[in-house]
């Protein structure tokens, strides 16, 4: 059996309608393989595991094929619903420096980062939550403390969101 290369391109056929999968190495198919669906007829996803210093392109569709099935075939991306940034899988390194370009307000909720931390968990005093999300924890993220109340902060008032002690409820925190 032959080592991969760099750069050694892996294509893969999945034949629902002649059950059968193929993979190519360079274009060149390898034995088919139909034991697959013996168990499974639908459902399908792509799936893959990597070393940390192991690094590959998919495509599904989004570009022309290197090396194309001899036959008719339509893509995943023909099958997917996904958007045109959601197809496309980006190396882990290149992942990371596109979120290393992202900037978060310094006020941002440290569990969405979406909206502005304004609420305070007691009875820790934890905060750098927004409403909505300290609203659905039941512990503290930080101290894993029970969460007696939740306190609205702005610029140096407190006011309470949410008070498991008066029986007011809140979503994820029955009274």
């Amino acid at each position: 059996m032959r080592e991969n290369k760099l750069c050694d391109t892996l294509g893969l056929l999945l034949d629902v309608e002649n059950q059968k999968l193929v993979f190519y190495l360079n274009g060149d198919p390898l034995p088919p393989y139909r034991q697959l669906f013996n168990h499974a007829r639908s459902g399908f996803f792509a799936a893959a595991s990597f070393m940390s210093f192991q690094q590959c392109e998919f495509n599904f569709g989004a570009k022309p094929f290197k090396y194309p099935p001899p036959q008719a075939f339509q893509t995943f991306n023909h099958h997917g619903h996904l958007t045109d940034e959601e197809r496309i899988i980006l190396p882990r390194q290149k992942k990371l420096d596109l979120l290393m370009q992202v900037t978060v307000k310094e006020d941002s909720c440290t569990l969405c980062f979406d909206l502005q931390a304004n609420t305070k968990l007691l009875d820790c005093g934890h905060q750098g939550f927004c409403e909505e999300c300290a609203l659905q924890l039941e512990k503290c993220p930080i101290c894993r403390r029970e969460i007696r109340q939740c306190v609205q902060v702005s610029s140096g008032t407190e006011t309470n969101s949410a008070d498991a002690s008066s029986g007011a409820s809140s979503p994820g925190r029955p009274s």
